[in-house]
């Protein structure tokens, strides 16, 4: 029987490369608290719901005559 199974916990090197940053940033994400990763033993594993959580949490970007600039968040 073939079923597929969808991933729901990512490792930091899978999380990383999903979301085009480093390990170091992912890592960096977690220490300021601006990311939430479970342990598993010795893995640090990110959910899915994680993720998502983090990538909203991101500063939004416009674009103007003077490019990309930060948009203030509330």
């Amino acid at each position: 029987m073939n079923e597929h199974v969808e991933q729901r916990a990512f490792s930091i090197e899978g999380f990383a490369a999903r979301n085009g940053i480093g390990r170091s940033t992912a890592y960096s994400e977690i220490k300021e608290g601006r990311l939430i990763a479970r342990k598993v033993r010795g893995r640090t594993l990110i959910t899915v719901e994680d993720e998502a959580v983090w990538r909203a949490s991101l500063p939004r970007v416009s674009t103007g005559a003077s490019g990309c600039r930060r948009i203030a968040s509330s």
